[in-house]
């Protein structure tokens, strides 16, 4: 997550305020699964239309390239597991959301009311 934009939808629910929809449900399946192959996302989809091989595939790798999951090579596949927590990924990017709204609109001293 260091130097990257980050994703901010804060009409969304849940994981889908920092992640795009597939993004947020495979580091869901990721944190309570533990390492996952693509083929393993897939099996564990549940609800809605499952995404099609390749763009679980895509995914896994944008989330290795983003940092928030590691990857290895294991035969033929690559095995992704989490880099960090759900509740690290949360607390780092609160506060770039805050570090971003300090920057850009500093706090200014507040006026006092005369009577």
């Amino acid at each position: 997550m260091t130097g990257q934009p980050i994703y901010f939808n804060p009409h969304a629910a849940g994981l889908e305020v920092f992640l795009g929809p597939t993004e947020a449900r495979v580091m869901e399946l990721c944190w309570e699964r533990g390492p996952l192959t693509g083929k393993k996302v897939l099996f564990h989809w549940s609800g809605g239309s499952k995404p099609a091989y390749t763009t679980v595939t895509t995914v896994l790798a944008r989330l290795a390239d983003k940092e928030l999951l590691q990857r290895r090579k294991q035969g033929r596949f690559y095995v992704y597991s989490p880099a960090i927590t759900r509740e690290e990924f949360i607390e780092k990017r609160l506060n770039l959301v805050l570090s971003c709204l300090d920057k850009h609109f500093p706090r200014r001293p507040s006026r006092k009311s005369r009577p």
